[in-house]
């Protein structure tokens, strides 16, 4: 599966999420009055996926740099942990890894953790261009789009979260394992109520915390 024609079928899912989804973020950009080129240049250079709509709203309100640079912190700081559990399928050229490091995101790291499909750096690299190429060209198609559109239509923006949701469905799906379903939902009851403001950022905190110090003989008996 090192050809892009083993990869491509295997990264069909994501894109039926990311060309429509990079097709929301084209429309919403162009809704929001932006210049048409940035579009495209920040699924390119940012792709950040959720970062990109929220960014949409916080560029028009004329929030600062520096508040977006701190909101891009607290949204992407799970893929800090994302790497670590994929550090095996690491490219080994600086150029190829950087980029791996880079390209992560939710729907890739479900499909690299999930597929069981992926077992090496290069089919790993692959999966990630195919996956930011299909969010690139949804981008586009939005743009484009956006002309035929009426202004100010609402409810696009809910697509991001209902991919969220399939992909969660899909991984409990695949692996079963109801012991860190279990410790997911508690860390985010535990977070929504106590510190709702950074609700990502403490339920991450908490359940590294939890998976820290849990006993390696019931962690690897929990996965048999």
């Amino acid at each position: 599966m090192n050809t892009w024609r083993g990869v491509l079928p295997l990264t069909l899912p994501v894109m039926m999420g990311y060309l429509p989804l990079g097709a929301v973020f084209g429309v919403l950009w162009m809704n929001a009055g932006l210049s048409w080129y940035w579009a495209p240049l920040m699924s390119v250079i940012v792709y950040a996926g959720a970062l990109q709509y929220l960014a949409v709203g916080m560029l028009t309100a004329g929030i600062g740099w520096i508040d977006l640079a701190v909101a891009s912190l607290l949204v992407n700081f799970r893929h800090l942990f994302y790497g670590l559990s994929l550090y095996h399928l690491l490219p080994r050229g600086i150029i190829g890894r950087q980029y791996f490091i880079f390209g992560i995101t939710d729907e890739t790291y479900s499909l690299l953790s999930a597929s069981g499909q992926v077992n090496n750096s290069k089919t790993a690299l692959l999966v990630v261009l195919f996956n930011q190429s299909y969010w690139v060209l949804g981008t586009l198609v939005g743009i484009l789009l956006a002309r035929g559109l009426p202004p100010g239509l609402q409810g696009l923006d809910f697509a991001l979260t209902a991919l969220f949701t399939v992909l969660a469905v899909e991984q409990i799906r695949a692996k079963k394992d109801w012991q860190a379903v279990a410790l997911g939902l508690a860390a985010a009851a535990v977070a929504g109520i106590w510190v709702g403001e950074y609700f990502l950022l403490a339920a991450s905190v908490m359940l590294v915390l939890v998976l820290l110090a849990w006993p390696e003989q019931k962690m690897e008996a929990a996965h048999e």
